[in-house]
């Protein structure tokens, strides 16, 4: 099934193909629609259509202006203009946008299928242009590709210097130089295993070939690393953030595989970009393993702990802390045996070393924890670990300090896991209280909602949908739709005054929503609610 998303200021006209697309079969499904370009695009971040079908003549943003962003922000999208202007100008920047059809009104219900099955024909043959991109270079191409791979790896590895890297990347006509760096590491995981190198590497390289923003190469067999550029740290992390999704999006649909992102701090330095590199691996091997098919980044994990991107030595030479944060299940008995190399012997000294090291240990995870998520109850939270007694028991022998050493982390990292993202959860819960407060408003958007928790909109919509496992848009819908109910038991108000005074313009429109997801009309829901006995 391919989505359509639809674009027309004309409320008759966008019902009509709206009504033609939902009754066509299952080829094709209506993912959403918008009377302006500009409230369109806000939209389209966040439920990603295959195909966007739009009015040229609009207010706000036109339609040659909204395919032109539009396809900055998805790639992969396949563009109809609807138009009612026979206009051989029009047509020709359309053309040059890289719009597959302009269709004109009156719109048949023929021309609209033609013009949806012609693009989608174009979705599908992209997809197997992208795996086989590789096999169809010349020679020089993959001979340079290679070079390339092999130059952006050993600079992610550390093995170039700044000097070396700009010569370097103008002799291999590289664009490397940016205000902002940011890296995202990607693991691409089949059901089966690792998924076919070959077919990842080929779908990434058309995926960012025409991208300057994003460096791209392939490390080992399963992983996918991207060198993200922007202006501005809000502006390289936003990139990067949509870059992990598009790859993600892509991977995941056309290859069937299991994709999980690490998104590093922002450097400055063409150098940090291996200590950015190795931050974003260690989150993904820290969190992803417990986590897959998430997308995660070093700044939400650090919740209000202050400064830039962090150091190397902070997650591998730094104090207990540094440590314990970035630790897997798999660096726990190293880090036990680090931290009991001095522990040995049965005497008063060893005894009193063993209490110290469990108790900081003890204090070391909740400190994170709490820092992670600082609504934490610090009592409930001790609850979680060993007590005192315990530990004062524990620490008489070597060997049972070992074991509840290594239990205290165990918990740690289970603990850290299930709540890990609890730094998202604090703006995704600002957020849905703004929705709450502002879901009348018809202006809000992702765009200003992401505004309000100070992220980008790629960055935003991310993290709304990871901890809400529903997208921005759906979740604003949600909240409409129950007011729309509570209004329609509790009012005789008409349907249209209802639809205004949640935030939408169009009661036609609220009416297709309500029926989508409730099974009946508005007018319905309320006859029948109305006839139900109610409870005493």
């Amino acid at each position: 099934m391919f989505t359509v998303f639809l674009v027309e200021d004309e409320t008759l006209i966008r019902q009509n193909m709206r009504n033609a697309i939902e009754g066509g079969g299952d080829e094709f499904a209506c993912a959403g629609e918008a009377a302006d370009g500009e409230l369109a695009l806000t939209i389209i971040q966040d439920v990603k259509p295959d195909i966007l079908v739009t009015d040229i003549k609009m207010p706000f943003m036109d339609g040659l202006t909204l395919a032109r962003h539009a396809k900055a922000i998805i790639p992969w999208l396949r563009i109809i203009i609807v138009s009612g202007y026979d206009d051989f100008d029009l047509a020709r920047q359309a053309i040059g946008i890289g719009v597959d059809h302009y269709i004109l009104k009156p719109v048949s219900n023929r021309d609209l299928f033609s013009a949806l099955r012609l693009s989608a024909q174009k979705i599908t043959e992209y997809k197997r242009q992208s795996v086989s991109f590789l096999k169809n270079l010349s020679d020089e191409e993959l001979v340079k590709n290679t070079l390339v791979t092999s130059f952006l790896e050993r600079l992610c590895g550390g093995e170039v210097g700044s000097d070396e890297a700009l010569r370097r990347s103008e002799e291999l006509g590289v664009g490397l130089l940016a205000r902002q760096y940011a890296v995202a590491v990607a693991l691409c995981e089949d059901r089966d295993g690792i998924p076919h190198r070959q077919a990842v590497a080929s779908k990434v390289k058309y995926l960012f070939s025409e991208t300057e923003e994003v460096l791209c190469f392939m490390s080992g067999a399963d992983r996918v690393v991207l060198i993200v550029k922007g202006a501005t740290e809000m502006d390289a992390v936003g990139r990067a953030y949509h870059a992990a999704q598009t790859l993600k999006h892509e991977l995941e649909d056309g290859l069937s595989a299991s994709v999980t992102v690490g998104v590093s701090g922002v450097t400055g330095r063409i150098s940090g970009l291996h200590e950015a590199w190795k931050e974003a691996a260690v989150l993904l091997k820290t969190f992803g393993g417990a986590q897959r098919g998430r997308i995660f980044g070093v700044g939400d994990l650090r919740g209000d702990v202050e400064g830039g991107a962090s150091r190397l030595e902070e997650l591998f030479n730094a104090d207990l802390e540094g440590k314990l944060k970035f630790a897997g299940p798999a660096d726990v008995p190293l880090l036990v045996e680090e931290l009991m190399k001095n522990a040995a012997g049965e005497e008063v000294q060893g005894m009193l070393y063993r209490h110290y090291v469990l108790m900081d240990l003890t204090a070391s995870a909740m400190r994170i924890l709490k820092g992670l998520n600082p609504s934490l109850d610090r009592s409930e939270l001790s609850g979680e670990f060993a007590d005192r007694d315990r530990v004062v028991t524990s620490a008489v022998s070597a060997r049972e300090c070992t074991e509840l050493a290594t239990e205290i982390c165990m918990k740690f990292i289970e603990l850290r896991d299930r709540g890990g993202s609890c730094h998202h959860r604090k703006l995704v819960l600002r957020a849905c209280e703004y929705i709450r407060e502002n879901y009348n408003n018809p202006d809000i958007s992702l765009n200003t909602v992401a505004a309000h928790v100070a992220l980008s909109p790629a960055h935003f919509s991310t993290i709304f949908a990871q901890e809400m496992s529903e997208t921005f848009i759906d979740h604003l819908t949600s909240v409409r739709i129950e007011k729309v109910k509570e209004l329609l038991l509790s009012t005789d108000d008409k349907i249209v005054n209802i639809a205004f005074s949640v935030g939408y313009s169009e009661p036609n429109y609220l009416s297709y929503l309500f029926k989508k997801r409730e099974g009946l009309s508005p007018k319905e829901y309320r006859q029948q609610k109305s006839l139900s006995p109610r409870r005493p």
